[in-house]
């Protein structure tokens, strides 16, 4: 009884309302009180290409999972390449569209997606460079997609309300949309000289090792250990490729990960206040959660009333301990990070990663204790 009553005391606390004054000030004046970093200049960054606006887009994890692998090529020495964001799009809705008619409307069509949204349609569509596809609607200057999610949407109710579980009818018509908001992929292009298909552009150029990326995640609603499936709905195939382990250690292995040289492509909720109003920093604030209160069971508890979902994805670029404080740099897609003075970067703080941040993509590589148990769990 004394633990549980300690428990709730933790989650009281970890809902504490700020009274007297707005809670931008208390997030400002909670940050006047932290060492921290004020630039990118401030970080020794791993590899990567400059930041990209997502625009309108919902397709963050296309814009972080291709970043995260143009950072790995970066590190294998491979000329660097900008990969387009736009073809595992097009791949992916496909793809969904299927399993809509497949599963009779079960299966969840939206623009969302994970890691897994790239990296399942390069092994079956290939990759294409950002100069061959992948680009903004002719005549524009941004990204917008609102139309084109609409209309695919839009149809898709329609195939359920009229019970059109034909996939040879149906997918014309996704391509069609496709094809009038997106443009319809090359099969042939010409890159540096050389003309390739996708398939032989990712032979040939990407060319990572696909089996060495192990996807990370620490909750408490499954074994340790193990790999799982990540609740949440972008992961509409119900993946159980997410390898669970306690929140010190998935912690531990972002920061030894970077240490290394490695990047981090992550999925994290983005709703905090200190990430929305200063458009600078993440951090969670103690009127919000005091960092001694940030435990496994803070962070599941507010992943099951679904104050923690899986908004964005990003990727980790940099670390450094300011004082006794840690932060980490992360290049991010997001409108609210070119708002803010960093123009695609941000600053996140270790109390906003151990509550905030969802699952991880890593070379095993990175993180050797992990990998060891990834080797284990596998051969068991």
């Amino acid at each position: 009884m004394k633990a549980l009553r300690g428990f709730v005391a933790t989650l009281l606390l970890c809902a504490s309302p700020v009274f007297g004054q707005s809670i931008k000030q208390s997030v400002d004046d909670f940050l006047k009180t932290l060492s921290k970093p004020t630039s990118k200049a401030d970080f020794d960054a791993v590899p990567h290409l400059s930041p990209l606006n997502q625009d309108t887009t919902l397709i963050c994890w296309s814009f972080a999972t291709s970043s995260f692998l143009e950072s790995e090529m970066e590190r294998l020495k491979m000329p660097p390449v900008r990969l387009s964001v736009l073809y595992p799009l097009y791949c992916v809705f496909q793809e969904k569209a299927k399993r809509f008619v497949a599963t009779k409307g079960a299966s969840r069509f939206s623009p969302g997606d994970l890691f897994t949204g790239v990296l399942d349609m390069y092994s079956v569509y290939g990759a294409m460079p950002a100069e061959a596809y992948g680009n903004k609607i002719e005549g524009t200057t941004t990204f917008n997609h609102q139309a084109l999610y609409a209309e695919l949407e839009q149809l898709m109710a329609h195939v359920k309300s009229e019970r059109l579980w034909d996939e040879a009818q149906v997918m014309p018509k996704v391509r069609a949309i496709l094809n009038k908001y997106l443009g319809e992929p090359p099969s042939e292009f010409r890159y540096q000289g050389t003309t390739y298909t996708p398939q032989r552009f990712l032979h040939d150029v990407v060319r990572l090792p696909w089996q060495e990326y192990v996807l990370v995640t620490s909750f408490q609603y499954a074994p340790f250990h193990q790999f799982v499936e990540l609740k949440v709905p972008d992961n509409w195939l119900h993946q159980k490729t997410y390898f669970n382990v306690p929140l010190d250690v998935f912690y531990g292995s972002i920061k030894t990960a970077l240490q290394a040289g490695y990047s981090v492509a992550f999925d994290a909720d983005i709703s905090e206040p200190s990430y929305r109003l200063t458009k600078q920093y993440a951090v969670i604030p103690p009127f919000d959660c005091p960092f001694n209160a940030i435990t496994a069971e803070a962070r599941e508890f507010r992943f099951e009333n679904e104050s923690t979902t899986d908004d964005h994805l990003m990727q980790f670029v940099g670390f450094k301990k300011f004082g006794t404080e840690e932060w980490f740099l992360v290049k991010d897609s997001w409108r609210t990070a070119f708002e803010g003075p960093g123009k695609g970067y941000m600053f996140f703080h270790e109390s906003y990663i151990k509550l905030k941040v969802l699952a991880i993509l890593v070379h095993r590589d990175a993180i050797p204790d992990i990998a060891a148990l990834v080797r284990s769990a596998k051969t068991n």
